[in-house]
C-alpha cells in the first residue's frame, strides 16, 4: 500500500479524534489500559496540530490512515530505570494510532520506518525513542520487530504510571 505523511491541518482534527477514539476502544477491548477514555483529548490534539508536531499518514486515495506525533524532547525520558542507547539528540514518537480500516495494513510500520526516520534525520537526531504500556502487546511486538531495543522503564510525569521505553539508533 502506498502511503505518505504530512503535518496535520486543523481540518484533520475531527478525523484524528475519531482515529484516537477507535484506537482507545481497541486498546480497552484488548486489555490495554494505556489510553483511558478521552485520551488524548481534543485540546491536546488541537495543540499538536497548531504546534506542528501532529502528523497524518495518508493513503493513495487521500484518506487518513494513521496519526502520530513527533517531538524533539520529552521530559518523561530524562529519568529511566535502565539506560538509553545514546545520549544524543533524539526524536520522541508518541500517540501512534491507525484508523480501523487501515489497522494491519502497514501504516504503523510506515510511521516507524519512513516518516519518523525522515523527520529524525531532517532534525539531525541520532535516534528515535518511544514508550508504551506493558500491556500494549501489539505495539511492543511491532517496536522490537522494527529494530527498536527495550531500554528500561520510565515514569510519566502526568500520572506517575510506568511505560516500557524503547530506542532505535539511526
Amino acid at each position: 500500500m502506498k502511503l505518505a505523511y504530512r503535518k496535520a491541518k486543523i481540518e484533520d482534527l475531527n478525523e484524528a479524534m475519531r482515529i484516537y477514539a477507535d484506537a482507545q476502544s481497541f486498546m480497552e477491548a484488548n486489555g490495554n489500559p494505556q489510553w483511558p477514555k478521552g485520551f488524548p483529548d481534543e485540546n491536546d490534539v488541537k495543540c499538536g496540530i497548531v504546534g506542528g508536531v501532529l502528523y497524518v499518514v495518508t493513503a493513495l486515495n487521500g484518506e487518513i490512515a494513521a496519526v502520530f506525533s513527533a517531538v524533539g524532547y520529552d521530559r518523561d525520558y530524562d529519568d529511566i530505570d535502565g539506560g538509553w542507547l545514546s545520549d544524543g539528540k533524539y526524536l520522541a514518537v508518541h500517540r501512534v494510532a491507525s484508523a480501523e480500516k487501515y489497522r494491519g495494513c502497514g501504516a504503523a510500520k510506515f510511521i516507524l520506518n519512513s516518516a519518523a526516520v525522515e523527520i529524525a534525520r531532517a532534525r539531525r537526531c541520532k535516534s528515535i525513542r518511544m514508550d508504551t504500556h506493558i500491556m500494549n502487546l501489539p505495539m511492543r511486538s511491532l517496536l522490537t520487530s522494527q529494530g527498536f531495543t527495550e531500554c528500561g522503564t520510565i515514569t510519566l510525569i502526568r500520572d506517575c504510571s510506568t511505560r516500557i521505553a524503547y530506542e532505535r539508533l539511526l
